[in-house]
């Protein structure tokens, strides 16, 4: 559910919206918390599959889910946007990170062969669940439909920040714990986990946790003679990290930004229907295109999907602030958007176990800082961008990055 965030930065009491509780100028330094969120996600995402190596699929799960529901709820007595990022980045985007690879780990190994559709399907939860939380939020704190004046919403809607959290934190330690039940490798693996047999009591202490048996696409021999260190440091490597930026960069300021600008748009400014623009591109265009491209990887490999990916996203973006003109076709071109950064996630996960085999989910953790670099990246050059040439520069520069990653697509 981090993919509300873009709804929820338009609820933040004043006191949330700058490093300074006084408050401060021009954008708020709240629209980092998206950023940062994927910054400690990557950095957890190394931990998963070590943590995983040692207590299994179910109970790293388990700690991730914990995790990701307490930094939420505790994010609600933060008074200060810098207590704030520390409870509801730092700590639900390292839980994130821990479990993230979870049900990819357990479902390739229920499908090796259909890794592309197995990893779409479990990540279009992410967006499904944007759809259903970005809803629920809005009930919660904005139950009249108050709209936002000058992009702000008076102290009656921004007095339920709070419990907005509690609640939502407790949903997401709920549904967290429930999926981390699910967790479970196929009985033909026979996989055994050190900790898991040392608690019960069948090893007197618990060794180094055996190699997991992947099912990778190339030969075993070839994947053993690999190293993780050497995989990262090669070029395709590196071509993919720069596509991954390039590519997920507009998608994610997007995501972060549509309903503070939208709020600012006179032909936009409504709650309930930037709610529902939240909405509708979470589970039409998150969730959907997570599902779609990872399918269509499948069938027809990388290269083909992801070149049509990024032209979509290039020609939507250069498009975008024509397309705010009217709220259908804000509302399709926000759609358009999250589809294609769907995609991105989807895509990748799956391209990385095709080419690094045994080493996939190892790799694909340092190649997720690509992700984190690009939210980071997002705001930055928005910000500067914006102060030079407006909403027309910012829009037009994002969507030459995406034709970027189009071009280098060529070299893997």
């Amino acid at each position: 559910s981090m993919y509300c965030w873009g709804n929820l930065i338009s609820y933040l009491p004043k006191y949330l919206k700058y490093w300074s509780p006084e408050g401060g100028s021009g954008a708020p330094n709240a629209q980092l918390v998206l950023p940062f969120i994927l910054v400690a996600q990557m950095t957890g995402m190394p931990l998963g599959p070590i943590l995983e190596g040692y207590l299994g699929p179910q109970l790293t799960a388990l700690i991730g889910g914990v995790m990701m529901g307490t930094g939420v709820f505790f994010a609600s007595y933060a008074k200060s946007l810098g207590q704030f990022v520390l409870s509801f980045s730092l700590l639900f985007g390292l839980g994130v990170g821990i479990v993230y690879q979870m049900p990819f780990l357990t479902g390739g190994r229920w499908f090796p062969t259909k890794k592309g559709t197995v990893q779409g399907a479990i990540i279009s939860g992410m967006g499904a669940s944007a759809f259903l939380f970005n809803m629920l939020a809005t009930k919660l704190i904005n139950p009249t439909g108050i709209d936002a004046v000058g992009g702000t919403f008076p102290e009656v809607v921004t007095s339920r920040w709070p419990a907005l959290l509690r609640t939502l934190g407790i949903c997401y330690t709920t549904l967290a714990l429930c999926g981390a039940m699910l967790q479970a490798n196929p009985p033909s693996l026979g996989k055994k986990y050190p900790v898991i047999e040392y608690l019960r009591g069948r090893r007197s202490a618990p060794p180094s946790p055996p190699k997991c048996k992947v099912s990778p696409p190339v030969p075993a021999s070839a994947a053993a003679s690999r190293s993780v260190i050497s995989d990262v440091l090669s070029p395709r490597f590196l071509i993919m990290w720069l596509m991954i930026i390039n590519s997920a960069v507009s998608g994610l300021m997007i995501t972060g930004s549509y309903k503070t600008f939208g709020t600012k748009q006179p032909q936009l400014n409504s709650d309930a229907f930037l709610s529902l623009v939240g909405s509708l591109a979470s589970i039409g265009g998150n969730a959907a295109g997570r599902f779609f491209w990872g399918s269509l990887s499948d069938s027809v490999g990388f290269k083909r999907p992801f070149m049509a990916l990024t032209a979509i996203q290039c020609v939507t973006m250069l498009s975008y602030r024509h397309l705010a003109a009217t709220r259908p076709t804000f509302l399709l071109a926000t759609v358009l958007m999250l589809f294609c950064m769907g995609g991105n996630f989807a895509m990748f996960p799956a391209q990385t176990f095709r080419l690094f085999g045994a080493n996939g989910a190892k790799v694909y953790s340092f190649l997720f800082t690509g992700f984190g670099t690009a939210a980071l990246l997002g705001p930055i050059l928005s910000s500067m961008l914006l102060s030079k040439g407006g909403f027309g520069l910012a829009y037009t520069v994002l969507g030459l990055l995406s034709l970027l990653s189009f071009l280098l697509c060529n070299f893997i």
